[in-house]
């Protein structure tokens, strides 16, 4: 047998513990104008200007007017474990800067051949110094204005095995664009200039919020923007989110910020997309600008180099603060349904002192107006605004006579037993009675969930199913869930049970079809209430192909703008759209002057 060799321990020279050092904070040029970027806004830059080259592999260049490093300070500035902003380890936990890394300019100057120019606000001469990795090229004075220029060209040159994995420069100049573009949301009235191989690619002027959030989203967009905060005295959550109407197929319109800094968090993720929770689709994203501002002790910014992960004192009471404002902003403040219908609904469903009948007669025996709703009552008169033009005329036409005519007066008619139509003042609206009815029942549910006593309608002949292993594990897991909601079910067998009650109004019971379905749903008895509601929803609800009557449609109708939500379905789907007989005329060229 060979003799085992030991291994002789090395203690790393400067130079490849800079490299290793560099490759922490430095990943791509990306990383290398982050650290230069937010130096500057420490200096009380107004005015930052970006420069790169190749996607920045060959040059990045970052210029300032901020109070600059004074011609003594400098050479400290690139020293490892050099910084203005802290003196020691307690201050660690208080710094509220965004430059600190102690690594950073020692970590660019290891991988790059970097030059500093600077001129401090109290001296009439600058200093310039080069270096080529850790040799200084040159040091001497230089004529210029306040400020700071730093220049770090031939990034990684010395390190061959990281260039090697860099991206394309049109993908690494993604990367600076996208870094550029979510800063400056969180400073607008800071100037950012970026160019690429000399042409400009963006270019923000000295702006309020509303305007910087604007140009970031997109033209047009505000509109649809609502701003919240929310401080209670310690931490304050604060910002811009979309109305479900305005979203994204991804969360790259999602920036997300803690004490001024851009951060990457799941807890923070995961409460905006719990608040919009069954209103927009699972694979819709809204856009937010949410800042945090919370007491420095209260997080850590050093989980990584990069200072993009933090972790919260508290996740969970941060996740719920985020998710109740979000919720509420986009859903508004709650009030009853009465006072709902006072202001809201009669404008949208004119009709005398007490609105018409304004649903009193409901389908399937239930008296809805009788029951107190929340509502988002200025969500509503936002959305109505837009679904219904307001005037102090009658919105619905008075057709007295007509068979599609409701009591109220208003015409309804269904389309292939799928659509329902409503002709309005001025056009018409239409209905996706599945995805309304949807909404209705997915709102009972999460009432009767909550507490609310569900009304149970007693079969007369109780119904035993013969479930799958998985359809009883299943039951099992939801047997504690399935009472509130209104089913009354009992083992009955190793695998079978049997169901003496259902919710009140099921129309689409066909003798245990719909539990079973329910129960076959992979994963549910181990899943949120959530998944239930939705599932429960969809398939407790009139399909496609269902025929309903006038009296029916005009109490999904009125059942709809008492739920919390009635604009989209569980799923985020459109309940209803309208069209203007403007746009009809429009389509049929019938706005071409001089013709009738």
């Amino acid at each position: 047998s060979g003799s085992v060799v030991m291994p002789i321990i090395n203690k790393l020279t400067a130079d490849t513990t800079g490299k290793i050092a560099a490759g922490e904070v430095i990943e791509r040029p990306a990383n290398a104008v982050k650290e230069l970027i937010e130096n500057s806004i420490d200096a009380s830059a107004k005015r930052i200007s970006v420069e790169v080259i190749r996607g920045g592999k060959d040059l990045i260049r970052v210029s300032d007017d901020g109070i600059g490093i004074s011609s003594q300070q400098l050479p400290l500035a690139i020293e490892n474990f050099a910084t203005s902003k802290i003196s020691k380890i307690e201050d660690i936990s208080r710094i509220m800067t965004l430059g600190f890394r102690g690594e950073a300019l020692a970590s660019i100057k290891s991988v790059s051949r970097l030059s500093i120019s600077s001129r401090s606000i109290d001296e009439d001469v600058g200093r310039e110094m080069r270096w080529s990795g850790e040799k200084i090229v040159s040091d001497g004075p230089v004529a210029r204005t306040q400020g700071t220029d730093i220049v770090a060209e031939d990034l990684f040159f010395n390190v061959p095995a990281r260039k090697k994995f860099l991206s394309s420069d049109q993908a690494e100049l993604r990367k600076i664009t996208a870094f550029i573009q979510s800063l400056s949301l969180a400073v607008p009235d800071i100037a950012f200039l970026l160019k690429s191989n000399g042409k400009d690619v963006l270019s923000y002027p000295v702006s309020t919020m509303d305007e910087r959030v604007e140009v970031i989203f997109g033209a047009g967009t505000f509109p649809n923007l609502k701003r919240f905060d929310d401080d209670d005295g310690r931490i304050r959550i604060h910002g811009y989110t979309s109305m479900p109407g305005l979203t994204r197929g991804n969360r790259t319109m999602q920036f997300l910020f803690v004490n001024g800094r851009i951060i990457k968090d799941r807890t923070v993720s995961h409460a905006i997309r719990q608040a919009y929770q069954s209103i927009i689709p699972s694979d819709r994203f809204p856009l937010t600008a949410l800042f945090i501002e919370i007491p420095p002790d209260r997080i850590d910014v050093n989980v990584h180099p990069s200072k993009a992960e933090i972790r919260f004192d508290n996740e969970r009471d941060i996740h719920s603060r985020i998710s109740s404002v979000l919720r509420e902003t986009v859903g508004g403040k709650t009030v009853s349904f009465r006072d709902k219908v006072e202001s809201v609904y009669r404008t949208i469903f004119p009709g005398g002192e007490n609105g018409g009948k304004r649903g009193a007669e409901k389908s399937n025996g239930e008296d809805y107006s009788q029951q107190q709703h929340d509502m988002g009552l200025e969500s509503s008169e936002h959305r109505s605004d837009w679904l219904f033009q307001k005037s102090p005329q009658p919105l619905f036409d008075e057709s007295g006579g007509d068979d599609n005519a409701s009591g109220t007066g208003r015409l309804y008619w269904q389309l292939h037993q799928s659509f329902i139509f409503i002709q309005i003042r001025g056009g018409m609206v239409i209905i996706d009675q599945h995805a309304a009815h949807e909404r209705i029942l997915y709102d009972k549910m999460k009432k009767n969930i909550s507490g609310e006593k569900s009304a149970v309608q007693a079969l007369l002949f109780p119904a035993t199913l013969e479930l799958s292993a998985e359809e009883y594990d299943n039951y099992e897991g939801l047997a504690d869930t399935l009472p509130p909601i209104g089913f009354e079910v009992e083992p009955f067998g190793a695998r079978s049970v049997i169901v003496r009650g259902i919710p009140a109004g099921v129309r689409n019971w066909n003798d245990g079809r719909l539990l079973q379905d329910i129960l076959s749903e992979k994963g549910i008895g181990k899943s949120s209430h959530e998944m239930l509601m939705k599932s429960y929803a969809c398939k407790a609800s009139v399909k496609a192909g269902d025929k309903l009557s006038v009296e029916e449609m005009e109490s999904l109708t009125d059942q709809l703008f008492a739920t919390e939500f009635p604009f989209t379905c569980p799923h985020g789907r459109p309940t209803m759209l309208r069209v203007d007989v403007a746009d009809l005329e429009r389509r049929f060229l019938r706005t071409v002057k001089g013709e009738n």
